[in-house]
């Protein structure tokens, strides 16, 4: 038993590592496309969060999507300037939709897929990954939209009405493409990470 947690420890300090490098490095957690004007760019964390939550579970998922999320609360605090920025300074909007999508992830992978054939599993990380994105992108444009209508922001670029359309219009371009990727990376990785996590007695 105690063996058995000693892997998950240490397979989420290498996840929890690779996040702290794709916020460090810009290059390898956002894609140079989209919306950087305003601060904004898609991004492919959600992905690595993914993952982990399929390989580890629902737990160690939120574990992971909340890691993230202080990550970028404390990113949004040092590094002000960007609406980007202005964002994640709620913590409500840097840590609930990814906590709550690293959660979501692994139980739907552990409830659905898990111990399916080859088959089924490619079919389900590809959903699973384009599903990562929209639970990201949709948690984090809500939270941002109400927390800018009842905290009464006023930055420069921001609208004083209908901010809700306005975000779904920044968001809408980076997050075809987060789909896509989300559906792609999450299916190749996962293919080749999950049988390996398995067979060394981590599943979920």
């Amino acid at each position: 038993m105690t063996n058995n947690r000693t892997k998950y420890l240490v397979m989420a300090i290498f996840f929890m590592a690779i996040v702290i490098i794709q916020v460090v490095v810009p290059w390898l957690g956002y894609i140079p496309l989209g919306a950087f004007i305003v601060g904004a760019a898609p991004t492919i964390i959600q992905f690595t969060v993914a993952i982990a939550a399929i390989i580890l579970g629902a737990r160690w998922g939120a574990f992971m999507g909340a890691f993230w999320g202080l990550i970028t609360l404390w990113q949004a605090w040092s590094t002000p300037g960007t609406i980007g920025s202005l964002i994640f300074q709620n913590p409500i909007t840097a840590i609930v939709p990814r906590l709550l999508m690293g959660f979501l992830i692994g139980w739907l992978f552990n409830q659905l897929l898990r111990g399916k054939s080859a088959r089924i599993q490619v079919f389900g990380l590809a959903s699973l990954g384009a599903l990562a994105a929209l639970l990201n992108t949709v948690g984090v444009v809500l939270s941002t939209a109400v927390g800018f209508t009842v905290m009464h922001t006023n930055f420069t670029g921001v609208p004083t009405e209908n901010i809700l359309g306005w975000l779904v219009s920044i968001v809408a371009f980076n997050g075809i493409f987060e789909v896509i990727t989300g559906a792609i990376l999450v299916t190749i990785i996962g293919k080749i990470l999950v049988p390996l996590a398995e067979n060394s007695g981590i599943k979920g």
